[in-house]
C-alpha cells in the first residue's frame, strides 16, 4: 500500500515527496477529491486551498461528493482512480457517511488489492488508521453529533495521527490518553508516508 497522510494538503515543502508519491507524472494522474467531511462545516476555506495545492503541483483533481452515492456507484465511479484524495472536515461525519455509502469496502479493497494511492488531509488522514478517537480528543476536537459509537476506520496502518498538531497545546493530552499505538503528531506542511511496511515522515513529525 501507498500512503500520503497530511495536516493541511500539499504545502510548497511537501511537493517534491508528494510527486514522487504519484508515481507517474502528475498531470497524467486520474486523482479522486473526496471533499465529504466539509459537508457539515460552515468555513470551507480549507478545501479551495486543498484543491489549490494539488492544482500547483501540476494535478488537476476531480471532485467526488460521496453524499447519496450508493455502494454501487462508489465501486464503478472510482475503478479507474490512481490516487483517492480524502479532504478534512468533520472526522465523525466522514465516517458515518464513507461507511453508509460503502465507501470503507470499496476503497479498502482498491488501495489494499489493486493498487490504487491513498491520501488524506486532516480528517482523511485519520480515516486512514485502525479507529478515529482521536478525533474526539481534547478541546478543539470534532464533535461526533452523528452520533456513531463504531469508530473502526480503515486500518491501512497501525498509527494513531493527531492533526494540526501544536506540541504547546496538544502534547500533554496525547500522551495522557490511553492508546495502544504509537501516535505521529502531524504539524501543518508535515505529512506522513507509507510504502508497504515503511513509514517515512516529511518535515518535524513528533512520534509520542
Amino acid at each position: 500500500m501507498k500512503l500520503f497522510l497530511t495536516s493541511s494538503c500539499i504545502s510548497e515543502n511537501l511537493r517534491e515527496p508528494f510527486l514522487k508519491f504519484l508515481g507517474r507524472p502528475a498531470g497524467e494522474v486520474k486523482l479522486y477529491f473526496i471533499p465529504t467531511a466539509s459537508d457539515v462545516e460552515e468555513d470551507k476555506f480549507f478545501v479551495c486551498k486543498s484543491m489549490d495545492d494539488l492544482q500547483a503541483a501540476g494535478v488537476n483533481p476531480i471532485w467526488y461528493s460521496l453524499k447519496l452515492k450508493t455502494r454501487e456507484q462508489v465501486k464503478r465511479e472510482l475503478a479507474d482512480a490512481d490516487v483517492i484524495w480524502v479532504n478534512g472536515g468533520n472526522t465523525f461525519y466522514l465516517l458515518d457517511i464513507a461507511r453508509k455509502v460503502g465507501f470503507m469496502e470499496v476503497v479498502g479493497d482498491l488501495v489494499r488489492n489493486k493498487g490504487v494511492r491513498y491520501g488524506g488531509t486532516s480528517a482523511g488522514t485519520i480515516l486512514a488508521t485502525p479507529d478515529i478517537a482521536i478525533a474526539g480528543w481534547g478541546e478543539d476536537s470534532d464533535t461526533n453529533d452523528v452520533g456513531i459509537d463504531d469508530l473502526r476506520a480503515l486500518d491501512f496502518v497501525k498509527i494513531l495521527t493527531q492533526v494540526h498538531y501544536k506540541s504547546d497545546e496538544h502534547r500533554a493530552m496525547l500522551q495522557n490518553q490511553p492508546h495502544d499505538l504509537p501516535i505521529y503528531a502531524l504539524a501543518d506542511g508535515t505529512a506522513v508516508e507509507v510504502n508497504g511496511d515503511e513509514i517515512v515522515t516529511h518535515g518535524a513529525v513528533e512520534i509520542l
